[in-house]
């Protein structure tokens, strides 16, 4: 296992981190027993980074989590949980969560506590619950020893957080296809630049980057690394950055867990060759010229009259596409009633991104083709 540490204090934190949301699963709720031997393998392998927040597995991810560091594992690892945002309306209800928190996981104190999944807005309102406050007494307190925000929206929201008080770490979505997406690589290195830990969550795109690929993608990693892994690649990308202090893979299974232990322990800092580099952003281009709409998912263009959910629509068609993966999108389309786009052009009117073929046709063609 390769180690890295935190900006801050030097802690030394394994460059794997297992994140407890995919954990294993039987009859539709945590399969515990497993749970917990997967999560003590991961420690036992050298893994000692372990991320859980209060929403995951119906909220049971907590408890799992805290039922696996019994027995000495709590001594050997480094646990982070976090405030769901959306959870609280007022000042005490920050205490109040927290203090469930704790009692879930069996433990006073947590290594690292983190406002969960901010955007603009619910940054704006934790701020004015007095957020900033509870997060210093937490640090002072000890019941927190590290504080900070993992993040999903635009850069330039990124660097307002970042700027906007004394932060410990940051967690970020980040892979070899989101590097100017979200918080951007950019962003990573300003942090990294200001002593903020960076935790780098869905390296793998939520499993899209090695479920399945156009055989372009394939060939040029084949032709690169003969036998390599889409995972190993994916990882590799992310573990040859200095800035980013660990990044979590939710391990469902034995098997992956035993494939990134392999990896991690081959690859770091530096690990990609030249031709290696040079291969990625290839592989990149040609994930992005397979992006046949492009939508960004602003949201302008809704509520639709009729109720299209066009920017759902559109995202899971661009991904399906990227990433040879039909069968997924005719999953998602299929899975509820999907209403009809009359063409009244509303979407049309609001939409700033001037798609070349108008969004009403292509929304038609769409219920056409999975019509069949």
């Amino acid at each position: 296992m390769q180690y890295r540490q935190f900006p801050r204090d030097g802690q030394k934190v394994s460059a794997l981190g297992m994140g407890c949301m995919r954990l294993p699963e039987k009859d539709g709720a945590v399969d515990v027993p497993n749970a917990v031997a997967l999560i003590r393998r991961a420690v036992d392998g050298g893994v000692n980074y372990l991320d859980t927040a209060y929403p995951y597995h119906n909220q049971q991810s907590e408890r799992v989590v805290g039922e696996a560091l019994k027995g000495g594992y709590r001594q050997r690892v480094l646990l982070a949980t976090k405030l769901p945002v959306w959870k609280v309306e007022t000042s005490q209800d920050l205490e109040t969560v927290f203090a469930e928190q704790l009692d879930k996981l069996g433990v006073d104190y947590v290594d690292v506590y983190l406002l969960h999944a901010l955007d603009r807005k619910r940054f704006e309102k934790v701020r004015a619950l007095g957020a900033f406050d509870f997060l210093r007494r937490l640090r002072k307190e000890g019941r927190a020893r590290r504080v900070g925000f993992s993040f999903h929206d635009e850069a330039d929201v990124f660097r307002e957080i970042l700027s906007a008080f004394d932060w410990d770490v940051c967690q970020v979505q980040m892979n070899l296809l989101d590097e100017h997406r979200q918080a951007t690589m950019d962003g990573v290195r300003l942090a990294a630049e200001r002593g903020v830990g960076v935790i780098v969550m869905e390296p793998l795109r939520g499993g899209a980057l090695t479920k399945t690929a156009p055989a372009e993608v394939d060939a040029l990693y084949e032709a690169c690394a003969p036998g390599r892994s889409r995972a190993d690649w994916a990882f590799r990308y992310l573990l040859d950055r200095p800035e980013i202090t660990t990044i979590l893979s939710g391990m469902s299974t034995p098997g992956q867990l035993e494939e990134n232990l392999r990896i991690f322990d081959a690859a770091g800092v530096g690990c990609l060759s030249a031709e290696e580099h040079e291969t990625l952003a290839r592989v990149r281009e040609a994930y992005e010229k397979r992006i046949p709409i492009g939508c960004t998912g602003c949201g302008y263009c809704q509520p639709c009259p009729q109720g299209v959910k066009i920017p759902e629509i559109f995202q899971a068609y661009d991904r399906a596409a990227m990433f040879d993966d039909q069968a997924a999108f005719s999953a998602f389309y299929a899975k509820e009633e999907r209403p009809d786009c009359v063409g009244c052009l509303a979407c049309e009117a609001a939409c700033p991104q001037h798609f070349a073929t108008p969004i009403h046709q292509r929304i038609q063609a769409i219920a056409r083709e999975m019509r069949g």
